[in-house]
């Protein structure tokens, strides 16, 4: 549970420039990701101009946040639970998840069937493939989407190719705002989106908050070799 926790966090990095595309908008998106298993998580994103907080919340009362600045090109990551933050270059997190080329036997059906969700018009694509079908509904009104599936363990963890479904809308001027899995056990999942209000965030929010320490990778493992090494 803990490494798929993980994994959704660094997912949800990806997820969130997918709305600065949509210059006008300012406030706060929140989803729901239910995988096949009974997992749940809880997905919060606040978003002004070039800057954006992702927080997420697992079924065992698990948290974790992260904030992005895209004009710095950084990423800080949240720890709540040690009252600590690490950061990390923004393209080196990116080329770790990097999706590649759509695998051959993907294809990207759009309907042509349309429907209303949160109040944004929203069109069904098939993305077909070896694994299934998944079902997505999707805008134009909330800019590109950037991808939810590949991610890292955790810090020292190994990287994961995103699905083949987000990779069939990856070069599209659209935001699914609902995404069915329909393949198999493993990848079936539902994600929905519960809410998009639009508001005025402070900049505060877009830091981390006073008290916290930060957590240097470099240092803890320069402290590990001289354990090692009896230094």
């Amino acid at each position: 549970m803990k490494s798929v926790f993980k994994t959704a966090l660094l997912s949800c990095l990806l997820l969130a420039p997918a709305f600065l595309s949509a210059k006008t908008f300012e406030g706060t998106v929140k989803m729901t990701m239910s995988g096949s298993r009974g997992e749940t998580h809880h997905i919060s994103y606040s978003i002004k101009e070039s800057l954006i907080r992702t927080e997420i919340s697992g079924n065992e009362g698990m948290s974790a946040a992260a904030i992005i600045d895209t004009k710095k090109q950084m990423i800080t990551v949240l720890m709540p639970a040690q009252s600590m933050y690490m950061t990390m270059p923004m393209k080196q997190t990116m080329d770790k998840v990097s999706s590649g080329k759509v695998p051959r036997d993907t294809a990207l059906e759009n309907t042509g069937i349309t429907k209303q969700i949160l109040g944004y018009e929203c069109t069904k694509y098939l993305a077909k493939g070896r694994d299934g079908t998944t079902e997505i509904w999707a805008t134009t009104e909330l800019g590109s989407f950037m991808g939810l599936g590949g991610g890292m363990q955790g810090p020292m963890g190994r990287s994961k190719p995103k699905p083949a479904w987000e990779q069939a809308i990856a070069d599209k001027d659209f935001f699914p705002l609902l995404v069915i899995g329909h393949g198999k056990r493993k990848n079936k999942f539902t994600l929905t989106t519960t809410s998009v209000e639009r508001q005025s965030l402070s900049d505060s929010l877009f830091e981390a908050p006073e008290g916290y320490r930060k957590f240097d990778m470099g240092a803890m493992m320069q402290g590990m070799g001289s354990k090692m090494f009896g230094q």
